[in-house]
């Protein structure tokens, strides 16, 4: 029943001089110097690499069929308003 603690008992309160306060201040100084340096050394080494390679077969087959939509598509547009347009009429009744 030792080993149990009774709730009343206080804890022990640490006393921490000036001096012992200063160190540990300078120690977490320190310490988080050195992490914000190997952070930053991280960063560094991890650069992204960008390859430049060839088209696929089916990237070519894409980009060849979206061209070849917009040059008819285009024509076609042209046609209809060169030809088709001007022989509509517009009947105003009176």
């Amino acid at each position: 029943m030792d080993s149990q603690l009774n709730p009343n008992q206080e804890e022990p309160q640490i006393q921490i001089t000036p001096e012992q306060l200063e160190q540990m201040k300078m120690m977490a100084k320190q310490q988080a110097i050195q992490q914000a340096l190997q952070q930053r050394q991280i960063q560094q080494q991890s650069k992204v690499v960008y390859v430049r390679r060839n088209l696929t077969v089916a990237e070519v087959i894409v980009v060849f069929a979206i061209s070849c939509g917009l040059v008819f598509g285009i024509q076609a547009s042209w046609n209809f308003a060169t030809n088709l347009l001007p022989k509509i009429e517009i009947k105003v009744n009176q």
